[in-house]
Parts: structure tokens; sequence; C-alpha cells
């Protein structure tokens, strides 16, 4: 491979790269705001001048060509100065409003102005007044005085949506973003636009004025909105979980996710979460009840109503194949519930909506018809597990006659259940999930969101099965990965790195 020297570092690249890339590939920062490697090149905001040796001026590193032999300098004086100036540019007309935007502490401009900026403005002239708090569509705010033209958002809805509900208008430090039409967005993946967004002039109409972000809790983990498992950061502050965004994987999401599944997460901060163990007395009446006295209360249930186990195609592998094991020693079977939706487009969306059922499937559960679809009507189960109410809707819980309940809502509970253990969301469970396509990757817990005092489904399940059978072997979720990992299809778990490892750079879906 042809090579090229950055700050005294000789770095292979591929023939196409352009300097920036070359240099992000390897560790190296490099400033930028209209930059963005699932967009074109604009080259506009001025932000990511380097030196280059033997070139009398610095030069833009987004639209540099990578070329053997050149000598680039990302931290020279020369190249330090260039930016200053640039930053000085564009803060003259920018509102000093960091206290009161939404974007502190996630703000390029902010972190870039701290590092290169100066103390005080050298312009005596006025700051130019531009529109505030202008709605783009339902979800969307824009605020033209802190936008600094880098076109990302444009560049999205031209390029990846192909909806062009953006554009330019104006000029010099009067041009701001405007919609091409009057309304709504046409396309479910409008609040990409606020992610690519380095400063605070698009924001989220969801997420506006709920936290600041060093209060806030995060997790990276999958959406389980459907079956994609588009790789997500979650936000979270005092057990309410305030956002989703993507994050990137080229396999899965590349870059984006859709507005439906960003959103789609007000289950979780339900005022009827299920918070502990519950059993229901002689007179019809529910009573909480320490973890220990459910388990025994669960299993002499169980035991007097053997059977089936119905699972939440939301649910982990772990989660999934411990329920199997259970269902097998009550002389059952183990069957899961996900909805199949009619929404799919040739982007991300796909029909599957439970997160798990191609795992669910390849652990060999049998699907079970959703009310709606033919079939014979719900077969009796004497355990149910759900998350979703969409997965497993009210006829379907209620046709179950389910006498022991994992649940993460109140509402959830089917008049049968006589033992509830409270289930914790996909914001509050760790494992693995199988998205629709068989790719293996970590739901993982973000601190910040849920009921406090939640046991792990695992740990009561393998409670549960010793309590049902003392012969049980406990194994504990990593050697239950262990052991899942040698049947057929599910090999891919071996790629796996554990959460919070080093090795997690190499994971699959990382």
């Amino acid at each position: 491979m042809p090579t090229l020297v950055i700050d005294g570092r000789e770095l292979p690249f591929e023939p196409g790269q352009t300097v920036i890339q070359v240099a992000h590939a390897h560790g190296i920062d490099v400033p930028h705001y209209c930059y963005h490697p699932g967009l074109s090149i604009a080259g506009n905001c001025r932000i990511c001048l380097v030196e280059v040796e033997g070139w009398p001026r610095p030069q833009i590193s987004c639209k540099l060509a990578a070329a053997p032999g050149l000598v680039v300098f990302t931290q020279s004086e020369k190249a330090r100065q260039a930016r200053a100036g640039t930053m000085e540019f564009l803060l003259v007309n920018h509102p000093l409003d960091c206290p009161i935007c939404d974007q502190a502490g996630e703000c390029h401009l902010q972190d870039y102005s701290y590092e290169l900026g100066q103390g005080a403005s050298r312009s005596a002239t006025p700051k130019t007044k531009l529109p505030k708090n202008v709605p783009f569509g339902a979800r969307i705010v824009y605020d033209a005085e802190r936008c600094i033209k880098c076109t990302l958002c444009v560049r999205f809805c031209e390029e990846v949506t192909g909806t062009g509900e953006l554009a330019m208008a104006g000029r010099s430090d009067h041009e701001i973003v405007v919609m091409t039409r009057q309304g709504e967005f046409t396309t479910r993946y409008s609040m990409n636009v606020v992610d690519l967004c380095p400063v605070g002039a698009l924001t989220s109409r969801d997420f506006r004025f709920k936290s600041r972000l060093w209060f806030m809790d995060f997790a990276e983990t999958v959406c389980t909105s459907c079956a994609r498992g588009c790789n997500v950061t979650t936000g979270a502050r005092e057990g309410a979980l305030l956002r989703l965004e993507p994050r990137p994987n080229p396999d899965v999401n590349r870059w984006w996710m859709c507005d439906p599944g960003r959103l789609d997460y007000a289950f979780v901060n339900s005022p009827t979460r299920l918070k502990a163990p519950r059993v229901k007395g002689a007179d019809g009446a529910w009573r909480e009840v320490p973890w220990d006295d459910a388990i025994v209360a669960a299993a002499r249930a169980l035991a007097a109503h053997p059977g089936d186990v119905l699972l939440d195609a939301n649910l982990t592998l772990e989660e999934m194949a411990l329920a199997a094991d259970l269902a097998a020693r009550l002389g059952g079977r183990a069957r899961y519930a996900a909805a199949v939706g009619d929404d799919a487009d040739d982007f991300l969306i796909v029909n599957e909506k439970g997160a798990n059922a191609e795992g669910a499937r390849r652990l060999g559960l049998t699907r079970e018809a959703l009310p709606g679809e033919g079939g014979a009507g719900a077969a009796p189960a004497s355990l149910l597990l759900v998350e979703r109410d969409r997965n497993v809707p009210a006829a379907l819980r209620a046709a179950t006659g389910a006498r022991v309940v994992f649940a993460a809502d109140a509402a959830h509970v089917p008049p049968s259940a006589e033992v509830v253990f409270p289930l914790g969301t996909f914001a509050e469970r760790e494992g693995v999930l199988l998205n629709h396509a068989g790719r293996p990757q970590w739901l993982r817990r973000n601190p910040g969101a849920g009921p406090l005092g939640l046991a792990p489904a695992v740990e009561v399940l393998e409670e549960l099965l010793l309590e049902v059978d003392p012969a049980y072997r406990w194994r504990g979720a990593a050697a239950l990965r262990a052991e899942l990992a040698a049947r057929p299809g599910l090999d891919g778990l071996a790629a796996l790195a554990a959460p919070g490892t080093a090795a997690r750079a190499a994971e699959v879906g990382a």
C-alpha cells in the first residue's frame, strides 16, 4: 500500500482516501464540522486545515487527496493559527448561549472554541440576528443564529433519503437552512439531521430541554423496535430513559436510525412499571414479597400447573434458553410471540418486529400465531415472559392462562397470574440478540434507566430452575453463552467479547 506521513508517522492508505480519512483511521484527531464519512465532501467549514510540507498555504484535509510521499502536519503552529482564524469567523455572529443550548456538552463548536478560540471578539459590529425556534416539522426545531452552514443536514436529505426537504437560502451572513416544502418531512429518517448538526442549530423537540448531558448515564446497545438491531446509544437519568441516538456500524445501520425506532421508548418510562415481585393472596389482592419468597411461590404454582412457556421475541438468547430449559422440566415446550408489520423499506426498517425472533428460531422455538393471523388460537402456557405489548398483545396473554408471569408493566399481567416478577426493558437488561440477518449483538443495560433493584431475568430463571429441579446445575450467563455458541447456527457468539472488556473493539456488532 502507498504511504504518507502525518505528524511524523508513516501511514498506509487506500487509493482514493483523503488526508482526514487516513488521519481518523489511524487515531489522529483532525477537527471538522462539514465532513461526514457517509456524505459527500463539501469543504465549506475550513476547520480541518492542515500544513503540508512544501506548500505555501494550509489545506483543508477533507478534500486533500492522500498521495505517496505527502508530509502533513496537523498540530503545527501554522495549522493551529489557520484553524484559530476560522474559529474567529465562525464565532463572529454565533450567539453566546451555551448555558441554555441543548447541544452544550457535545457541541463541536464549543469544544474547538475552548481549544482554538480567543477570549474576546475583535469585532465591534453587532451580531446578525436570524430566526429562532423555527419548527422543521413536528420533530425538529431550527435556530438559525447557531447555524454554521455546514450543509450536513441538506446533504443528508439529498444523498441518503433522496427526499430533499432542506436547502440553503440567502447569502453571506444571512444564509440559513430552509424547508423546501410546507409541513412535515416525507422521510421516516428526518431526526438523523439532529445527530449530524455539529452545533445546536437543529434540536430534537422530543429531547429539547430535558436534561444536561453531564447528568445522564449512557450505554451502547441496540434498538429493539424491529429486527434490524440498529446500534444505538441510550441516554437516561434518574430512572427515566430520555433518548436513543444511532451508533456507527457499517454492517447493520451505518450511521443512521429511523424516527419510529428513535422515539419508541415511552413504554420504558410507564408509570405502571413493576418494581418488585408480587404474589396474589387468597383474597385476590396482590402483595409485594421478597425475591426468594416469590421464587418459592412461583415454583409451587408451576408444579401445580405444569406446561408450556410463552416468550416475548424481544428477550435475549440467554433468557430464551433458560426459559426453554424450564419448559422442558415442566413437561412442556417453549414458544415465542413476535409481531410482524408491513412498514418495511429498502433502507433500515424491516417487517419483523421481534428483536430476537431469529434467535428464537435458531433455538428451535415455535412461533405463536398472533390474534388476527388465523390459526387455531393460542395454546395454554404456565409461564409467560412479556416485555412489549406489541409482541404479546392482551388477547394472547389472556388466552395463555399463565400462573407465573415475568412482565415489565403491571398492565401486561393477565388475570390468571398468581406470581409476577418485574422484567427489565431493553434499556435495563443485558444479553445477546440475533438480528434479522442472524448477526449476534449485545443488548446492554443503562444504569440510569428503569426501577432500581431489578434482578436480572437470567438469574431469576436459574433460581426458579433450581427450585423446580434440585438436580439443575447453575451455569451463569457467561457459561450459558459458551454452551449456546456450540449449537448449530449460533457459532457467531464465539466472536462476541464480554461487555466492558478490551476485546470489545473486535466484537461483532460493536
